[in-house]
């Protein structure tokens, strides 16, 4: 029998909150491949969803803003995900937990592919609605919605346990606020501390010119936003360990791949910023591991992107990622499975088309380009992994050349420049 896959996605998860979750640390990172230089296609929730399920960068699917669901569907999109090449070769598919903004537009909705469909209608927090297989119902809350979610997606795990392959998402709410952590959690990380170094950075005369006078966050709102993040964490480490479960109960565990993502990362002050969609490492990072069949623990430091999800999804299902439309992303199988990630791309790109930057990464280096403004950024994390310092001196010229060839193609043509 064919193996399953699982994509777990959280939502606004900083790659450093990873280690706080501690049955998914040890029962998925440690049993896999952590990746210690995992990014976001895009930091900003929706164009990433979107990037995931189609392996495109967002100069390619040109979804750039958080209400990405109108324009997914108008472009078609919808009609080539993970979920439709997995349903036409066979597997059982479903959807648990938040898809793209833009739902409580078309709340009856059921994206192409998918056989069970549990998803969130966003923008209605204080009466929350969810769509069950097209059919609307109420739930008392983002977090009542997240264990309904993962109590559907064990019911498909056992209900398809001896009928052939499947493909699931979970994908919870949260630790996007509102923070409202379940009252077993409420309290487990009480006035934690936050004290990042790049916390309301003294000296921005090194950043682009927009962020220079911006006034310092306020440290102690900042850490309670952290604090609800570990909270809320915690519950999604308890329906992870609850779906871990079901699949070592009814044998799937050793045939089952699993990929632990965030749809993007967070800023709490650093640089003076908070939210997300900014070209930092804080944002643009995200927690990134896999467990699958035959995969040997270890820390990787290659640099993998979320496109690079639906690449590999088709490779372990014996598909051709390229058939009938070239990917961005690559399949990670094969070094999955050896542990040789020799050949493995030397550059990524994130961008953030709406925002007009992009961040070039390779070996040690970020470089940030300002496309509307002309400004730039360079930053050696090796030596300055704060991103306090940009190199001013530096010529830029063959870094900028690279980035837009990047953010200018597609396909083959893309993964060719990444080596």
């Amino acid at each position: 029998m064919a193996d399953n896959v699982l994509w777990i996605i959280t939502d606004d998860q900083m790659r450093s909150t990873l280690r706080s979750m501690d049955r998914t640390w040890r029962r998925l990172v440690r049993k896999g491949v952590h990746f210690r230089r995992g990014y976001s296609a895009m930091p900003l929730c929706g164009p990433a969803r979107a990037s995931m399920l189609t392996s495109r960068y967002p100069h390619n699917h040109r979804c750039d803003t958080n209400m990405t669901h109108q324009p997914f569907v108008a472009q078609g999109h919808d009609r080539d995900t993970a979920s439709t090449r997995l349903s036409e070769a066979g597997y059982s598919t479903g959807y648990f937990g938040k898809y793209m903004n833009g739902l409580a537009q078309d709340p009856t909705y059921v994206a192409p592919g998918w056989d069970r469909w549990v998803t969130l209608l966003d923008g209605m927090i204080d009466d929350p609605r969810i769509n069950v297989d097209g059919a609307i119902r109420k739930v008392a809350s983002q977090r009542a919605f997240d264990r309904l979610a993962a109590k559907r997606l064990r019911r498909f795990i056992r209900r398809h346990q001896d009928t052939g392959p499947w493909f699931a998402v979970y994908s919870p709410t949260a630790p996007h606020g509102p923070y409202t952590p379940s009252p077993q959690h409420a309290d487990d990380f009480d006035d934690v501390r936050w004290d990042p170094p790049a916390l309301n950075e003294a000296d921005m005369s090194d950043k682009p010119t927009w962020l220079r006078d911006l006034p310092p966050q306020d440290r102690r709102r900042m850490q309670k936003i952290f604090e609800g993040k570990l909270e809320e964490l915690q519950d999604v480490d308890d329906q992870i360990g609850k779906v871990l479960d079901v699949l070592r109960r009814t044998g799937q565990l050793r045939r089952t791949w699993i990929f632990f993502v965030s749809d993007n990362g967070y800023l709490l002050g650093e640089h003076r910023l908070l939210h997300k969609s900014q070209p930092y490492e804080e944002a643009a990072g995200i927690p990134f591991a896999v467990r699958g069949p035959g995969v040997e623990p270890r820390n990787v430091d290659a640099l993998v992107s979320q496109v690079d999800l639906l690449p590999t999804t088709l490779d372990i299902a014996g598909l051709d990622p390229d058939t009938g439309r070239e990917l961005d992303g690559r399949s990670m199988l094969r070094p999955l499975r050896s542990g040789d990630w020799s050949s493995w791309r030397r550059r990524l790109i994130i961008e953030n088309t709406h925002l007009d930057w992009a961040l070039l990464r390779e070996g040690s280096h970020a470089y940030v380009e300002h496309t509307g403004t002309g400004e730039w950024e360079l930053y050696d994390l090796e030596r300055d992994p704060h991103q306090l310092r940009s190199l001013r001196d530096a010529d830029v010229s063959g870094w900028s050349r690279r980035t837009a060839e990047l953010t200018g193609t597609q396909g083959r043509d893309l993964r060719r420049l990444e080596q």
